[in-house]
């Protein structure tokens, strides 16, 4: 500690560069296990900074002090050109001192410069600090945080404690039209199809918006992702899983029904579906994790948490907050 005091006084501003690979091992203490990937985006070329991979789009800095790191922010790339604010963390010793606003105002001018238009956060109602992250982004002149969704996740043989009849409420539900196919069971010709069914019903407003499937359908587990339709095979609602294979985890970043199908059990059976096909997969102990929109009347997080709340391995509310980058505001 004496050590450590003597050089923050020595050296009050550190620098801040771009990660490399090399620096992985240095710096895996400044973020979160579930993140240590970003640090090391490219093993083939260890002298490359994370930038060398386009693709992801990633954004990550460090401030050091001489050759002690003392700081670390990370970013990937979001949709329609936005950037998401990860991970920031600054060492115990050197807080309180702006090294977090520095590593912020270093990372909103890079993406500025690059074409950025915006930053985005989201975080948990239960991250360590979290009341010191939102100010840290308030003084920033981030938009105020809003809860927009409840996180849940289950160990995926634990539906059954909340769902013990499956096989009787399906075929109940299947008896008032359901039907329920992954991509593979579709094939080529069936997902074309689908596509173009989801579209029209997003273009007349059947659909939300975010429903779309476009980017989600390429990195979607055909075995596992859904599509629900009624007996003439017109498209009713689809439920998409990814395999996040950095965090250990599998992940519904969609599940919608038409409003009209919701009351028949159309939600539920699709989720359901889909959980008997992940657990033959993927075996009981696989983590399912998802995180609906919140307070949306008949959507999913009310079912899911009425549902199978009382099983879940953990459940938070997420908060989001948002910059925009060509803004005429102040950058600090």
């Amino acid at each position: 500690m004496n050590d450590m005091t003597s050089r923050t006084e020595c050296n009050p501003l550190p620098h801040i560069r771009e990660v490399r690979n090399t620096d992985a091992a240095a710096l895996a203490s400044l973020t979160a296990a579930s993140l240590r990937w970003m640090l090391a985006s490219d093993p083939t070329n260890p002298d490359l900074a994370n930038q060398s991979r386009p693709d992801l789009g990633l954004c990550c800095l460090a401030a050091f002090v001489e050759t002690t790191p003392v700081g670390l922010i990370l970013s990937c790339k979001g949709p329609d050109e936005q950037q998401e604010l990860t991970s920031v963390m600054v060492a115990q010793p050197w807080r309180g001192r702006g090294i977090a606003t520095m590593l912020l105002v270093e990372l909103t001018a890079r993406l500025r410069k690059a074409g950025r238009r915006g930053l985005f956060a989201r975080w948990s109602s239960q991250l360590p600090r979290a009341t010191e992250f939102a100010r840290l982004l308030a003084v920033a002149g981030w938009n105020q945080p809003e809860v927009t969704r409840r996180r849940m996740t289950w160990r995926i043989g634990d539906w059954r404690l909340g769902f013990p009849d499956r096989d009787r409420i399906l075929a109940r539900i299947a008896a008032r039209g359901l039907q329920v196919r992954s991509l593979t069971e579709l094939g080529p010709d069936g997902v074309a199809d689908f596509q173009a069914q989801s579209s029209v019903l997003i273009a007349n407003g059947r659909a939300p918006e975010w429903s779309s499937t476009e980017g989600w359908l390429q990195a979607a587990d055909p075995d596992v992702t859904v599509v629900l339709t009624d007996q003439a095979g017109a498209v009713a609602g689809w439920m998409i899983c990814v395999l996040q294979q950095p965090l250990g985890r599998w992940y519904i970043p969609q599940g919608w029904v038409v409003a009209e199908k919701v009351p028949l059990g159309w939600l539920v059976g699709g989720i359901a579906s889909l959980c008997q096909r992940l657990e033959a997969k993927a075996g009981p102990d696989a983590i399912l994790i998802a995180q609906p929109p919140a307070g949306i009347p008949g959507g999913m997080e009310r079912m899911l948490y009425k549902q199978f709340g009382s099983h879940t391995v953990a459940t938070d509310f997420l908060f989001e907050s948002q910059f925009n980058l060509h803004s005429d505001g102040s950058e600090t």
